[in-house]
């Protein structure tokens, strides 16, 4: 466990070679868990074909590395969510007749509108799926 005083280091590229990974780790960080938070770990581990510390280890960094990428992929999800939302309501509308310029700003409108609020509601079902799982 680092002591309050120590420094904090400046993060390592990863090697590309998983053996000069395990030789370059130097750091090492303690938890205290309870005996019933202990045995999840470790069948998750189990399940994983993994060492406990491997798996802790591998399962800190997913999620560090997740919570990094995730701005990013919010504002992807939207503009897809907000494309697919437009082709579905086109394609609807485009089959009782033909479009007007009005009902094409509209549909491109209402899908501005809902796309940022389906993404957020759309990650937090698949973040609570994986909590859940």
């Amino acid at each position: 466990m680092a002591s309050p005083d120590t420094k904090p280091q400046a993060a390592e590229p990863p090697p590309s070679n998983p053996m000069a990974s395990e030789a370059s780790r130097t750091k090492s960080i303690a938890t205290k868990l309870t005996e019933a938070e202990f045995g999840e770990i470790e069948a998750a581990a189990s399940k994983a074909g993994k060492k406990v510390s491997e798996w802790l280890r591998d399962t800190a960094l997913a999620s560090v590395r997740a919570q990094q990428q995730e701005p990013t992929d919010t504002v992807l999800l939207a503009e897809i969510i907000g494309m697919r939302d437009l082709m579905l309501n086109l394609f609807a509308q485009a089959s009782k007749g033909p479009l007007s310029t009005e009902d094409m700003r509209k549909m491109s409108a209402y899908a501005d509108s809902i796309k940022d609020q389906k993404a957020r509601e759309f990650l937090s079902r698949k973040r609570s799926q994986t909590t859940a799982k």
